[in-house]
């Protein structure tokens, strides 16, 4: 009796040393995330002391500008340095990484989870029309959008009462230009659109491929020979010169996501084109001059409708990460319905991530704060990523072209652009350096010869 006690109170300790012992591995664990700045991300960054509490496990943020964090990140993963556990991606880069082995698919992370974990997190719940951007065909799903985006018009529903103006709900590019003119009013500091035009392939990139794609024009046909010598394209670059030059902010090629933004939400501009997740920073932050101002319009159109972008930051685990299954538990809290409701009772409603789950649409208290919700909805609803053009194309992505090389090429050409936009380049020259670029990429990538 005594020897079968003592082995009881020897596995007992043993039990208990183990599960000291994993508690103790959790509080050691400390995850680190390399972040893009967007407001969104530092809310998760303020937010995660919560999951800390709830697992014991510590996450530590890298936040700086797109084009720097990319940057850092491509330079970290390609070499396996360890130094990020978790890296926010845009859509061109997500099947890049994974492809590469920089970062890990996911699914055998969600079959390791258990039934009530999988009901807990309901992974059918996230929006399935913009999933394809955030998987890779050979590896499945790469990244969990930690917020997806489309594109949309905001504007200034007072200035337009003050001038009588109305817009269409799925306004035409010239419409935008024509009204842009009648706000544009730069004595009294207030400019007629907001648009980027800061050199960068997820920059001016990003909005410039949709009026690409909208004007009919695109990269490449189907024999992988590049199109920037056609008069879609040219029309494209002409009008896109126009409006950013003649009624939009100065000094444009300074202007990315986050000066239009800042732009836009201290009222100095009519209208802004851009990501639809910037409506609930609009609309949610207390600093914003323009709360309760803003209308919403589909994305404008020209030749093609159905313009919108999909875009946004997925949430992926880096190859060389030591914590992760760690890395997998805040990607799934950060993604979750009890994130969204956590930003919601903590931040605001108007605040929550956007595009990540459809569930989120069907919160009365989202619909009563978030004016923009359902245009966001249709945006993403409707936006395809799969057929970005009038005719038929090679790639898929509608404003970031889904190539691994595009990263590289997409920057050289993102650069040609802003020289025509700041006059230090003709349209014939810089068409014809695009199209040299695009050539080049095409047959070193393997795409043709």
């Amino acid at each position: 009796m005594k020897r079968n006690t003592l082995l009881c109170l020897l596995f007992g300790l043993v039990i208990i040393l183990g599960l000291n012992s994993s508690v103790q591995t959790a509080d050691n664990v400390t995850l680190v995330v390399a972040s893009v700045n967007n407001p969104d991300m530092q809310i998760m960054e303020e937010l995660s002391k919560v999951f800390t509490e709830e697992t014991g496990i510590k996450v530590q943020f890298t936040i700086l500008p797109e084009n720097d964090i990319r940057s850092k990140i491509t330079q970290d993963v390609a070499i396996g340095g360890g130094k990020f556990d978790l890296v926010t991606l845009g859509t061109s880069d997500i099947t890049t990484y994974v492809d590469n082995g920089w970062t890990v698919p996911l699914e055998p992370f969600f079959e390791k989870m258990t039934p009530e974990e999988k009901e807990w997190y309901d992974k059918d719940d996230l929006f399935s029309s913009v999933l394809p951007a955030y998987s890779s065909t050979t590896k499945g799903l790469a990244a969990i959008p930690f917020y997806a985006e489309g594109t949309m018009l905001f504007y200034r529903k007072d200035l337009f009462a003050e001038k009588n103006l109305t817009i269409s709900e799925e306004p035409t590019w010239q419409e935008v230009y024509e009204l842009a003119k009648k706000l544009h009013d730069p004595a009294r500091g207030i400019y007629g659109i907001a648009i980027r035009g800061l050199p960068g392939y997820g920059q001016n990139m990003y909005i410039f491929n949709t009026i690409i794609n909208a004007f009919g024009a695109r990269w490449f046909d189907m024999e992988w020979n590049p199109q920037f010598k056609t008069a879609e394209m040219r029309e494209a670059f002409k009008f896109y010169k126009k409006i950013i030059t003649e009624v939009a902010e100065p000094s444009p090629t300074t202007f990315g996501y986050t000066e239009c933004l800042n732009l836009m939400s201290s009222g100095r501009a009519a209208m802004w084109y851009d990501a639809t997740v910037a409506g609930g920073t609009m609309e949610g932050l207390p600093n914003s001059a323009v709360k309760g101002k803003i209308g919403y319009a589909l994305s404008p159109t020209a030749k093609k409708k159905n313009t919108s972008a999909v875009g946004g930051w997925g949430l992926s685990i880096t190859s060389s990460s030591k914590h992760k299954d760690e890395a997998f538990k805040f990607l799934t809290w950060a993604t979750s319905k009890d994130y969204v409701k956590l930003v919601g009772e903590t931040k605001g409603w108007a605040l929550v991530p956007s595009g990540t789950r459809e569930s989120t649409y069907q919160l009365p208290q989202y619909q009563d704060s978030a004016p923009f919700a359902v245009m966001t909805y249709r945006t993403l609803k409707n936006a395809s990523w799969v057929k970005p053009t009038i005719d038929p194309v090679p790639y898929t992505g509608n404003s970031l072209l889904n190539m691994p090389e595009y990263s590289s090429f997409g920057e050289k050409i993102a650069q040609e652009v802003a020289a025509y936009i700041a006059g230090q380049k003709d349209l014939d020259s810089v068409l014809d350096k695009c199209q040299s670029i695009a050539l080049q990429a095409v047959i070193e990538g393997g795409y043709r010869k």
